[in-house]
């Protein structure tokens, strides 16, 4: 039996392909275990601009928002009845009227009467009243010449409680005589105070009873601005009444200069805050007239404070931490303990045991505590208001 030659020389090739791999492979090893290993890759830290915090005195500011409210609002009502017979072309909404300026007129015929009548009634008392005077001089007299020597034994001798009532008569018509004229005086209406006519609720020719209403007016010497403040905010603010205050129109951004009137002893009731009052004397004579009803921002100069340090607002995240470069150049962050805000600027107190910090400008979410990153040194250009001496 003949054996066929094909198998065996599949198996005697296959046998030295193999060998072949083998070689080459073992070839390959050898050159790259010799070859020269790359450099290894430098890791890049990313670039973060800083500055350099340091403590210092600086002035603070407390800010706050309230509406400016003229010092007296009244609905001036009628105190007599009767027609309106005359009315001051002054008495307008919108016009500017002074103290005890008449604005209309009611017809005072009755009420000049009835002064008249009191009149009449107060000389009628004061006559009876002078002869009950004279009568009881007389009865004295009269009973010294008698001779008793004992006080008489009832106060109608000396007709005593006769002077009471005539006296008691007098007084009462005098107050009658007050009264009318009162009346009287009170149909002239006028202004109790400086101010301007919010409304008018009465025509020539109307007819009034007392109580209703004659017109609405404002005070116009002073309007006051009711600022709530925090107990953060109290902390940084002066005890010194007249301390200035920058007050601006948050809508048109028009600008005025206020001061502290008085400081509230109460908390709100609606905010739980308690309130910082601002005036401003004579709204309606600055350059651009303050008129009440403007939603204003209160700019109250506080305290001087001291080792305080100074930050561009943009260095404190949004989750009001600060993050900072230490000696090794790597990050680190820390709360921000707030003292007050300014502009474009934020007060806070210092690290502790750092003298000089340097504080990343514009941190970013990414940033990781242990970071390794390249600082750069930036200024900060100045600002309007000056350190503390």
């Amino acid at each position: 039996m003949k054996i066929s030659p094909t198998p065996i020389l599949v198996t005697v090739v296959a046998v030295v392909c193999i060998g072949l791999a083998i070689v080459y492979n073992a070839k390959q090893m050898a050159e790259s275990a010799n070859a020269p290993r790359p450099a290894p890759s430098k890791v890049s830290a990313p670039n973060v601009s800083v500055i350099l915090a340091t403590p210092g005195n600086y002035q603070a500011y407390v800010l706050g928002h309230g509406e400016a409210q003229s010092i007296w609002a009244l609905t001036l009502k009628a105190q007599v009845q009767g027609e309106v017979t005359a009315i001051s072309p002054q008495f307008a909404t919108g016009n500017m009227v002074q103290k005890d300026a008449v604005l209309a007129t009611i017809d005072s015929t009755q009420y000049a009467q009835a002064v008249a009548s009191a009149k009449a009634t107060l000389a009628d008392a004061e006559l009876a009243l002078q002869e009950e005077q004279d009568l009881g001089a007389q009865a004295k007299r009269e009973w010294q010449r008698s001779g008793v020597t004992q006080a008489p034994s009832s106060p109608l001798v000396y007709r005593t409680l006769q002077l009471k009532a005539a006296q008691a008569n007098t007084d009462n018509a005098r107050f009658a005589l007050k009264t009318a004229e009162r009346d009287e005086k009170n149909t002239r209406i006028s202004a109790p105070f400086n101010g301007v006519i919010l409304s008018r609720d009465i025509d020539l020719g109307s007819y009034v009873n007392v109580g209703d209403t004659i017109a609405t007016l404002h005070s116009t010497d002073k309007v006051e601005i009711s600022v709530p403040l925090s107990l953060a905010q109290w902390q940084n603010l002066s005890n010194e009444l007249a301390a200035p205050v920058n007050l601006q129109d948050v809508t048109t951004g028009t600008r005025w200069t206020g001061y502290v009137a008085r400081f509230e002893r109460h908390l709100d009731a609606t905010s739980r805050q308690r309130n910082v009052i601002v005036a401003l004397d004579n709204p309606f004579e600055q350059t651009t007239p303050l008129l009440p009803g403007t939603f204003l921002s209160a700019e109250i100069t506080g305290k001087k404070l001291s080792n305080v340090v100074k930050l561009p607002a943009s260095a404190v995240a949004q989750n009001g931490q600060i993050w900072f470069v230490d000696e090794q150049n790597t990050l680190v962050n820390v709360m921000a303990e707030k003292v007050f805000e300014r502009g474009d600027f934020v007060y806070i107190k210092p690290i502790e045991a750092m003298a000089e910090v340097k504080v990343v400008i514009r941190p970013l979410v990414s940033y990781l505590k242990g970071m390794l990153v390249s600082p750069t040194l930036e200024n900060i250009s100045p600002v309007v208001e000056e350190q503390a001496p």
